[in-house]
């Protein structure tokens, strides 16, 4: 059985206070829609190339009367996310664009409890979800294209996709502009200040689902280090890439070390570019089979600091070539503090070797911290109770009753379980 056929395995198990039901129902999707399927049979919108878009595509929906339509029959009705500051966003947008908040701890990211100890920069709640979405007015028929203000990092907009990937969105209605405003702005188009407002909607990711798979928690990570270690799962079939960037000599053990800004930054860009643009679908294939990542693995695991340089290539792999991956939203600042330093119990602890053998689950020794949560640390005896899993259970159960019960972070409603600290990229 492959390693990911074995995590999938494992989500059956979890659920909603472990009730087999609602992991079922995450793992099916928690919706209709397959993980390539299209959300309409026909569409303009849904029909380009890939997730990435260039400004001229976006100018022709625009003219095109797409961008906030209130026609309720229409199967291309478009919102321009920008995923920026409320102070860059106010200083010049796309018209008719809307903020999405890239502020910690507001939009895309939240401290949550998983594992044994609560992390910053994890995916929002359903509650937090529900809230973008309604505001923004999106329904069934809405694809949603994520730009960034002049300057601003790609880190956020591909952030936003995996996002709203997670949260049961097909790929086909989801875009990221080419260049964000700045490319916009190039094209001969105009920046605005001026505030949009549209209609509510009532849509809800209770109506997209999960996809949970495209998102390792750190249980699962464990797990396939320790498969890796064993032999029971090999580098030929699965590739395990770190995007912290620069050379570390601490990393998770069996991982790619590659550079997140070759997928974010274009450090290649001529040194007079006004806009910096992805390369293209070719150029972007050839540099990572050359780091020994391929289109035939059975899964590409990406991880960097706090899951947010690593977004860059989960968008490059999933929206741009179509090849498997998913994200260790954790990453290495969980990975990190996972020690022996830090009380960890020891099925956990990643500064110790894999059971029965004598290799590491970490190159090198890290050094994290963390404010260790002294319950979950003492219940789960193993990294594979379904219970430590608590997002995927809290996730599951919005989806399932749109609220949650408090198994992971106190007993909340509408699924507004994440704490205020903060976290950074």
């Amino acid at each position: 059985m492959s390693q990911k056929m074995k995590v999938k395995s494992r989500w059956l198990l979890a659920g909603l206070l472990g009730t087999v039901a609602v992991a079922m129902l995450a793992m099916s999707g928690c919706g209709t829609k397959g993980y390539d399927t299209p959300s309409q049979p026909v569409s303009v919108t849904n029909q380009t190339a890939n997730a990435l878009i260039e400004s001229t595509t976006l100018k022709d929906w625009a003219t095109s009367g797409f961008v906030n339509s209130q026609d309720s029959t229409t199967l291309d009705k478009v919102v321009v996310l920008e995923v920026t500051t409320p102070a860059a966003f106010a200083a010049g947008h796309i018209p008719g664009a809307l903020l999405l908040d890239s502020t910690n701890n507001v939009d895309l990211t939240l401290t949550r409890l998983e594992g044994v100890a609560p992390i910053a920069t994890m995916v929002p709640t359903g509650g937090v979800m529900d809230s973008i979405i309604q505001r923004s007015g999106i329904n069934s028929r809405t694809t949603v294209v994520f730009s960034v203000s002049k300057g601003g990092s790609f880190l956020n907009t591909a952030r936003a996709y995996f996002t709203f990937r997670y949260w049961g969105f097909p790929k086909d209605r989801l875009k990221v502009l080419n260049g964000g405003d700045n490319a916009w702005e190039d094209a001969g188009n105009t920046l605005t200040s001026d505030a949009t407002t549209v209609a509510r909607s009532t849509y809800s990711v209770r109506n997209t689902g999960l996809k949970s798979a495209l998102r390792v928690p750190v249980g699962d990570m464990i797990k396939i280090v320790d498969d890796l270690n064993r032999g029971t799962l090999t580098t030929s079939a699965v590739s395990v890439v770190d995007l912290r960037g620069g050379n570390p000599t601490v990393y998770i053990a069996n991982a790619i070390v590659d550079d997140f800004n070759r997928y974010a930054d274009f450090p290649d860009a001529p040194a007079n570019a006004k806009v910096k643009k992805f390369p293209s679908s070719a150029d972007l294939a050839t540099r990572l089979q050359a780091k020994g990542i391929t289109a035939d693995r059975s899964m590409n695991y990406v991880y960097c600091a706090s899951g947010m340089r690593a977004s860059s290539l989960f968008f490059v792999l999933d929206g741009v070539l179509g090849w498997p991956v998913a994200l260790y939203d954790g990453s290495w600042g969980q990975w990190s503090a996972y020690t022996t330093a830090n009380g960890v119990a020891a099925p956990w602890r990643v500064d110790t070797n894999t059971a029965t053998t004598v290799l590491p689950r970490t190159v090198g020794t890290p050094t994290g911290t963390l404010a260790l949560d002294p319950v979950s640390n003492a219940l789960f005896s193993a990294t594979t109770d379904s219970r430590a899993n608590q997002i995927l259970v809290e996730d599951s159960q919005y989806v399932s009753t749109g609220t949650t019960t408090g198994t992971t972070t106190g007993t909340t409603s509408g699924g507004s379980s994440g704490t205020s600290s903060g976290g950074g990229c």
